[in-house]
């Protein structure tokens, strides 16, 4: 973690009740805050009177409902904030090349919503603060005096996290593993205030609102970015390499599965609210519960002229960027009957109640992506690799199946077998950049509108009609493979459409 030693003239502003005091370390804007919250909250029997406590920085709308503690450490992260957005000043004066931030300054100084402080959950360590720099510090010093120890004939660095048992070689690895457990963020964007895990990261968002280059073009949702790395990091969120050992879903990475496997399989619920009996799977849903037994609303539009209120800053975020950013939000509309909807859930609602579309195995939702006339519809196709192929038809052959079922795919098991070597010297399809996933195939997830719904199902109505899948690009058959058919289909294109089929879709 930077510290202030290493900065260079290091100057943060307090901005608590139009104050002027510049500190030079954070050391002096603790102490210095401290004064303002002594003043401000007096001792503790005023305290107990007091229904609400509003927060006096400039810009800032947070109000904490009967928790002083929760408003000292909101009140402390405005200060590390503030050296954040000072980093990420300074960090831009050496790249006089990126384009300026154009989010506006609506949001420069709101913070993440509060909480009763910060617990540090190291083995044996129960220390907690109110001041997120001396958490974030203390934490760093678990991480630097953590010990090696023996794993397979080698020394590893161990995060003793409770419930984490990930290990590595090198300290700086364990110390950015820590910010996944402790959400540090280590620099902030000085226009709009949004903060970042790494430097990297402030940059990317400053190149994404350049003006994209017309070459640098996604090809499958048509979106173009200004940079190369930009696409390459786009195309992966297309490709879906990694699949749920629970049930047939694939995501696109690690962290994605491993939060579909909390709300999909686990019933753990281990955030309660201190107003009811409800309890929830993560912090961010606990916080949104939270606000429903708030009687005051929190955040007010900014822009002159509109009276606009809501609990969160997320509920604010999208209403100012779909009221008052220019062109405003895109709508959703039905790609069956161009019905136009303005919020996602409607058209997901529609899709099922009107046209009875299902979605895909094991997936819990649709998805939308931009059409070619701004609206956003449905996504119709779905990118796996072909590793993530074969696991799933390795799980469908140890599955028990019916006598037809095991007659059928006793035959293609051995033919897939033989086009997949081939085909995993392929390439995405419809990706050109080889930075993404090495070998991919590409299947439908819905059907296909009118065309497709007009097909009458062998299985029945209460399975899932999907397209028929694409060809994948530059696969070869080999001798003893599927032979095609009529249409001109691959071996490898047939082999995966058993394997839709064992997976209870129709491919028509």
């Amino acid at each position: 973690m930077m510290t202030t030693k290493r900065l260079e003239s290091f100057e943060v502003d307090c901005e608590w009740d139009s104050c002027s005091f510049k500190g030079h370390s954070m050391e002096e804007l603790s102490d210095h805050m401290s004064l303002h919250l002594r003043d401000y909250l007096g001792d503790k029997d005023t305290l107990e009177e007091l229904d609400e406590f509003a927060c006096l920085w400039s810009g800032c709308e947070f109000l904490s409902m009967g928790s002083p503690t929760e408003l000292e450490v909101h009140a402390y992260f405005h200060n590390y904030h503030g050296k954040l957005k000072f980093i990420g000043s300074q960090l831009l004066k050496s790249r006089p090349d990126l384009p300026s931030c154009n989010q506006g300054a609506h949001s420069h100084n709101l913070v993440p919503e509060g909480s009763e402080g910060y617990v540090c959950q190291w083995e044996h360590c129960d220390s907690t603060f109110n001041n997120p720099e001396w958490f974030y510090r203390h934490v760093d010093n678990h991480v630097e005096s953590a010990e090696q120890q023996s794993l397979s004939q080698q020394q590893a660095l161990f995060c003793s996290w409770a419930g984490c048992d990930a290990f590595f070689k090198i300290r700086y690895r364990l110390r950015e593993h820590m910010r996944s457990h402790t959400q540090e963020r280590l620099v902030a964007c000085p226009t709009c205030g949004s903060m970042f895990s790494s430097n990297t990261k402030l940059f990317d968002h400053l190149q994404r609102q350049a003006e994209p280059i017309e070459s640098l073009v996604c090809e499958h949702c048509g979106k173009a970015f200004p940079s190369e790395r930009l696409l390459r990091d786009h195309i992966r969120q297309h490709v879906n390499q990694v699949k749920c050992p629970f049930c047939d879903m694939t995501c696109t990475t690690l962290a994605a599965l491993k939060i579909h496997i909390r709300f999909r399989h686990c019933d753990e619920r281990p955030f309660p609210c201190d107003f009811c009996d409800k309890r929830f799977k993560n912090q961010r849903d606990l916080q949104k519960h939270t606000d429903v037994h708030n009687e005051g609303t929190v955040y007010h539009c900014t822009v002159q002229g509109c009276d606009y209120s809501c609990y969160t800053l997320q509920t604010m975020n999208h209403h100012f960027k779909r009221v008052h950013e220019a062109g405003g939000m895109s709508k959703y509309k039905c790609h069956i009957c161009d019905k136009v909807f303005s919020w996602c859930y409607t058209l997901t609602l529609h899709l099922r109640k009107k046209h009875e579309l299902k979605w895909p195995s094991g997936h819990s939702r649709f998805r939308y992506r931009k059409d070619v006339d701004g609206f956003l519809k449905v996504n119709m196709v779905r990118f796996e690799t072909v590793e993530v192929t074969k696991e799933i038809m390795k799980n469908m052959a140890e599955k028990p199946r019916n006598l037809r079922q095991s007659q059928r795919v006793s035959s293609v098991k051995k033919k897939a077998a033989a086009a997949a070597p081939e085909s995993s010297r392929s390439s995405p399809a419809g990706s050109s950049s080889p930075s993404s996933c090495s070998s991919s195939s590409c299947s439908s997830d819905l059907s296909g509108g009118e065309e497709a719904s007009s097909q009458h199902s062998p299985r029945g109505a209460d399975s899932p009609v999907y397209c028929m899948m694409t060809t994948i690009p530059h696969i070869d058959d080999e001798p003893g493979g599927i032979s095609q058919d009529g249409c001109g289909t691959s071996g490898a294109v047939q082999a995966l459409t058993e394997v839709a089929r064992g997976l209870g879709m129709d491919v028509v």
